[in-house]
């Protein structure tokens, strides 16, 4: 039993996010820093692709060293794409098709079209491609190092960004064993897994076109280090430690099964017992609570994860867990996620050092701005008035991460970020 189908995403989403655009309001004045972006909710798929890249440009001044392009599924994307290819020419592109709202640091769209630009004279972009999701790891992993031997790297710091559709099940916790094998390569990556939450056929963007069976991803090489998001935002309630586990699922919580464990946490909560015996109904539940396993390395840091689905044979996650793991079950809390979300973006900032912050692409779970509700506004208020910068938020199902300073690998449920930075020029 998956919670994502798509026409109850669709629906709770429309609801929750009414009419065609919402302005950030407040959160103070966005600094213009080689990093430009703009939404368009144009209707027709060339006007929007057109509209959002030009005014980007406008707001950038120069020629952009890369861009990120998200669009929602309504659009032709083949269109959406000549539009802006047509303008940027040759410049490396990397993006996602969605189907959850999308926004800047000026609006909250849930169709639209966003194009987010940078400029750079202190950071080397290599785009690459590489096909085939259902490859053995072992595969991915020599496909992957093999880039990073023949790049020989010359700056100082080296970063991933990437996108990848969530086609098969568990690409994103592939993804993130991939990666740790190889992550002697780099200082820190992410990942934007994006889709429905049940693998299904679709399409990223890069330069130019869309593929399905790809990871798609950027290799930055900076003379200065970038800052890295990472906020959670759900309320810590329970903690429990985990007695049996399979892979992603969750067998056993403290020598019972996980199912009647949290079946009865929920009637402590005060569902009855036709909520908590309805697929359906458990399906609406779960979107209220995650999961947090602690990092049995280090106190205080978590990965984050949404319960997937929930029955007899266990509550089945969207990262890997481990018998003894200490799980805690988290309830959606707005206090919370705003704190997060300044919290995690002032961490950020303290990443760059002798440099400026130019701006900031995140990629956000559908299942956090879905919680976030008729506060996203206020949220992203947080968001601008915190970074001062411009921002473009892609939604996402799954988040993977690594660096030294948080729980690397699979996450699901967060807002992770890059906040990429240029170097301070010399007088």
């Amino acid at each position: 039993m998956y919670f994502s189908e798509q026409w109850m995403r669709r629906m709770e989403r429309k609801a929750d996010i009414g009419g065609r655009e919402r302005r950030i309001e407040g959160g103070g004045n966005v600094a213009s820093r080689r990093f430009a972006t703009f939404v368009s909710n144009q209707e027709k798929p060339f006007i929007a692709g057109s509209q959002s890249v030009n005014k980007a440009l406008e707001k950038l001044g120069e020629d952009p060293s890369c861009a990120f392009v998200v669009m929602t599924s309504n659009y032709d994307k083949k269109v959406v794409l000549e539009a802006i290819n047509k303008t940027l020419g040759n410049v490396p592109i990397l993006g996602a098709i969605v189907d959850d709202v999308i926004y800047n640091e000026d609006s909250i769209v849930h169709e639209g079209v966003g194009v987010a630009l940078w400029a750079t004279d202190s950071a080397d972009i290599s785009p690459f491609i590489v096909k085939g999701l259902s490859k053995s790891e072992e595969e991915l992993v020599e496909d992957i190092s093999s880039i990073f031997e023949n790049l020989k790297i010359k700056r100082k710091y080296t970063y991933l960004v990437g996108v990848v559709p969530n086609v098969i099940e568990g690409i994103g916790l592939k993804i993130s064993r991939v990666l740790t094998k190889i992550s002697e390569f780099m200082d820190a990556a992410i990942v934007g897994v994006v889709g429905d939450f049940k693998p299904s056929p679709w399409s990223i963007i890069f330069n130019g076109d869309t593929y399905s069976d790809h990871f798609a991803f950027f290799i930055v090489e900076s003379d200065v280090k970038f800052g890295t998001l990472l906020s959670y935002g759900f309320h810590p309630v329970l903690p429990l430690k985990v007695t049996s586990a399979q892979d992603s699922i969750v067998v056993e919580l403290n020598d019972t099964p996980a199912y009647e464990v949290f079946k009865n946490f929920l009637k402590r909560k005060g569902f009855n017992e036709g909520d908590v015996s309805s697929p359906q109904k458990v399906a609406q539940i779960l979107t209220r609570f995650q999961v947090a396993i602690a990092d049995p390395s280090k106190h205080g840091r978590f990965k984050g994860s949404i319960i997937q689905s929930l029955d007899s044979s266990g509550m089945k996650l969207m990262t890997d867990i481990s018998t003894n793991d200490t799980l805690w079950i988290m309830e959606s809390s707005l206090e919370d996620m705003f704190e997060s979300t300044q919290k995690g973006v002032h961490k950020s900032l303290s990443h760059i050092q002798d440099a400026h912050g130019a701006g900031m692409l995140i990629f956000e779970n559908s299942i956090r701005i879905r919680s976030l509700g008729e506060e996203i506004d206020k949220d992203k208020s947080i968001l601008r008035s915190s970074l001062g910068l411009a921002f473009l938020g892609i939604p996402t199902v799954g988040e993977v991460i690594l660096h030294p300073e948080f729980y690397s690998g699979m996450h699901s449920g967060v807002m992770m970020g890059n906040l990429f930075a240029n170097k301070v020029e010399q007088p």
